[in-house]
């Protein structure tokens, strides 16, 4: 898990998987979810089999703001 607003996978898609890209939220007393406002707050990843992965991690506002892109090289080991 990374905290991010966006991202994705650039290279291993046999190693590593993007489960998605998450907001925070809150349930009320009644089980209802408050929806959080603003961009999404993390995005995560799964390693499913050994290999290497190239994924690409976006932060900042996608909607009003300068957006940060970083590769990361991940090894998947057994």
């Amino acid at each position: 898990m990374f905290g991010a607003s966006g991202g994705h996978l650039l290279e291993g898609d046999t190693s590593v998987e993007l489960l998605g890209v998450f907001s925070i939220g809150v349930l009320s007393d009644d089980g209802r979810v408050l929806s959080p406002v603003g961009p999404p707050t993390n995005i995560l990843f799964r390693a499913v089999y050994p290999g290497q992965a190239r994924i690409e991690v976006i932060r900042g506002d996608p909607w009003q703001g300068t957006l940060e892109g970083q590769q990361i090289a991940i090894v998947v080991a057994r």
